[in-house]
């Protein structure tokens, strides 16, 4: 089961680096041309704007699956790296909880929010603006699951915290 279940897992990893990919090539593509149109001939793209805004907040949103998944987030580990290992993983796993509760809560939300504005067409590009909070859901959800993922695997010790380059050049010297 639990080989399925990474071939499963690499899977949606390719998927979701495939968009990302996609939507960085859009959002450079797109804000290359207006400059290109705008420079050489006083005519801009008047959807670009919007358009790279929401390729790099979908990029921001599904990168931020892997950055969980890899336990890469941004944390404050000043004060517990001066405890017991122990207590420093028990903190941790309440930090990871507390992320999951927060991210389900935000992707709660942003459903919410995309249902209201189904109808709600953007200024430029005139799509649903349902569209840009869905993708925020579903990378907010993506983070949650992953934080729930995170959690179950150190509880079980198939995970280990990796050691960060400071903490390497520490432990060389």
């Amino acid at each position: 089961m639990w080989e399925q279940l990474k071939k499963l897992t690499v899977i949606i990893d390719n998927i979701l680096m495939f968009f990302i990919i996609i939507l960085f090539l859009m959002m450079f593509g797109i804000t290359n041309l207006n400059v290109i149109t705008r420079y050489f001939f006083n005519n801009p793209i008047t959807f670009s704007v919007e358009m790279g805004r929401y390729c790099f907040v979908s990029i921001i949103f599904l990168g931020a699956i892997f950055t969980t998944k890899e336990d890469r987030h941004i944390q404050v580990d000043f004060f517990t790296g001066m405890f017991p290992e122990k207590f420093r993983c028990l903190v941790e796993q309440v930090g990871r909880l507390f992320m999951a509760i927060f991210f389900a809560i935000v992707t709660a939300y942003t459903c919410e929010m995309a249902l209201a504005n189904v109808n709600v067409k953007s200024s430029a590009m005139q799509i649903p603006m349902a569209v840009p909070y869905f993708i925020m859901a579903f990378g907010s959800a993506g983070i949650c699951l992953e934080s729930i993922v995170n959690m179950v695997l150190y509880q079980k010790g198939l995970k280990k915290k990796s050691r960060t380059i400071e903490e390497e050049e520490d432990a060389l010297s």
